[in-house]
């Protein structure tokens, strides 16, 4: 009743509501409804539901039934409502916020936890990135039975799912980071370098294999923790472990042969024993990475590869993102960007030679502290018409005349669109500017 009293006033979908009143009614709820479930819980700071849902697709595609939070949901109330919604489903794919990871993995006993990148977010909610990495940590270590699906080019990841019980090391890319650069279990600082040799140490793979190393056509990144002197450090893992901290030895990673990253272009995941050529139908060098872990993620269950990769291939956008409409003379894009690693992947995205308006709030969805925009790179957009808009529009207007960029301002994306010529328009979006838009949008009749 709540949800539906939710979807009828307009106030959202009603996941989170509908959730939190029937976890109140029966707390045990959620452990209920995951039993007998083959459960998947992915977490990171980007890339949640986009990975949420290929890997939703790639176990539907084997026949499978699948409970998920497709409306990005990701906490406890929404993955109640989830699960819910379809109480016979054989699987249950969930993205979860990363400072819920353990309270949900306690509940579901996962079978499978893939971590993605993190990075810089809400730091008026979160806090530091090394309060993410123990509460993943915490995560792996509490569930020994789940497979660890984690992204060694992030060295905060690499570090949450170094004691794992079933790692599986893919080389999904470094993306936007700039983040690790000091190790949460030596204090040390994170070094970069072009191959194991160049750090003059032995990395001690934890597999007896070898994949291609490159990630997108770039040179591989590899990294290792060092102290102050600039010796390589052990790990602080509370046993012995006489490995040093740097990247593992992947066991699966891609490569594209374009650079362009645009949507249809092929892409090859390299598994052990075979490369499984796969379509990607979203923008973005991002959007490769997370198909990678989604794929590996799929293998991992035993899901065929290429119906895993079929099933890849369906998704063409994730809740609203990467739309394309035709609005009022224009052909509109959704792009959404949440903090500095978001804004930099979807920046790389636009459209040459569209229109762009930048929308920013910052309410409790988005995260009250905006000092973030101060970090975000917008050389990319200085020869383009700009529109800027939402509640904190005018700070967003004031960084780019900082960075020598001209902007004009509107209350709203919508009305952003009458201040610019007809043609292609990006619409790039934080959290709840993205979504009072796809409401307003939904609300005119357009299908997103």
């Amino acid at each position: 009743m709540a949800s539906t009293a939710s979807r009828i006033l307009g106030k959202g979908s009603g996941g989170m509501i509908g959730g939190r009143i029937a976890s109140a009614i029966a707390p045990d709820l959620l452990s209920g409804l995951a039993a007998n479930k083959t459960v998947v819980l992915i977490s990171g700071t980007n890339g949640k539901s986009t990975t949420t849902r290929m890997v939703t697709s790639a176990i539907a595609a084997a026949g499978y039934r699948v409970a998920t939070n497709r409306g990005g949901d990701n906490l406890e109330g929404g993955i109640v409502a989830a699960m819910m919604a379809d109480r016979k489903a054989t699987h249950a794919v969930l993205e979860v916020d990363e400072m819920y990871v353990p309270r949900i993995a306690r509940q579901v006993q996962p079978a499978a936890l893939v971590f993605l990148n993190l990075s810089r977010d809400q730091l008026d909610r979160i806090g530091e990135m090394s309060t993410i990495e123990h509460r993943l940590r915490q995560a792996v270590m509490e569930n020994p039975q789940a497979y660890v699906i984690a992204n060694i080019d992030d060295p905060l990841v690499t570090s949450a799912a170094w004691d794992a019980a079933k790692p599986v090391w893919v080389a999904a890319g470094r993306g936007g980071a700039g983040n690790s650069l000091t190790c949460p279990r030596t204090g040390g600082v994170i070094v970069y370098g072009q191959t194991p040799s160049d750090q003059t140490v032995d990395a001690t793979p934890h597999t007896a294999h070898s994949v291609p190393a490159a990630s997108g056509n770039d040179k591989d990144v590899w990294w290792r923790a060092v102290s102050v002197d600039g010796k390589t450090t052990t790990p602080d893992s509370g046993e012995a472990d006489a490995r040093p901290f740097a990247r593992p030895c992947p066991d699966y990673s891609w490569t594209s042969p374009s650079n362009t990253f645009l949507p249809g272009e092929p892409m090859t995941i390299h598994c052990p024993t075979r490369d499984i050529p796969t379509i990607i139908h979203l923008p973005g060098r991002a959007n490769r990475s997370n198909a990678s872990q989604a794929l590996v993620t799929a293998l991992t269950l035993g899901i065929d590869p290429r119906t895993a990769a079929n099933g890849i291939a369906q998704v063409t956008s994730v809740a609203g993102r990467y739309s394309s409409l035709d609005v009022d003379g224009h052909t509109i894009r959704l792009l959404l960007a949440k903090n500095p690693a978001g804004w930099y992947e979807s920046l790389s995205m636009l459209t040459p030679g569209a229109g762009l308006i930048l929308g920013v709030n910052a309410q409790t969805g988005d995260g009250v502290d905006l000092s973030w925009l101060w970090d975000v790179d917008f050389s990319a957009v200085r020869d383009r018409t700009i529109v800027v808009c939402g509640e904190r529009g005018r700070d967003l207007q004031v960084r780019l005349a900082y960075a020598g960029i001209d902007a004009s301002f509107a209350a709203d994306p919508l009305s952003a669109l009458d201040m610019l010529p007809d043609g292609e328009v990006d619409l790039l979006l934080n959290y709840t500017v993205f979504r009072d838009t796809r409401i307003e949008l939904q609300k005119r009749g357009y299908q997103l």
